[in-house]
């Protein structure tokens, strides 16, 4: 196991790969057994990256990661209507739903005023 996060660990130290940088990052963000400054230096990627990180998670239709995201503050009510659109357009109805209900929570729904 302990081989298994350093690998890990040094795939997303060490890849010039965007892709597989975001991957390792997201799997070692969230592995329980991921010591306390492989789980910052993660966070801080992952920070700079979270719009990447959120779409792939809605890739993944993986709500509870997605919580997660959203529990550490790192959406603001632009990405969140932007991370709607994608769920919406990629056709992942758990996490379009979650994203919404989020939204409703944190943001409220806010109607439009057409009158003249």
């Amino acid at each position: 196991m302990d081989g298994e996060r350093e690998a890990l660990y040094r795939k997303f130290t060490q890849s010039r790969q965007e892709p597989l940088r975001l991957a390792a990052a997201l799997e070692g963000f969230f592995r329980e057994d991921t010591d306390a400054g492989a789980r910052e230096a993660y966070g801080a990627y992952l920070r700079r990256r979270v719009r990447p990180a959120a779409a792939a998670l809605i890739g993944a239709d993986d709500t509870e990661r997605l919580a997660r995201l959203a529990e550490l503050g790192w959406f603001d009510r632009r990405l969140t209507d932007g991370l709607i659109a994608l769920a919406r357009e990629k056709k992942k109805p758990a996490a379009l739903v979650w994203l919404l209900r989020w939204k409703g929570a944190a943001y409220g729904f806010h109607d439009r005023d057409f009158s003249l």
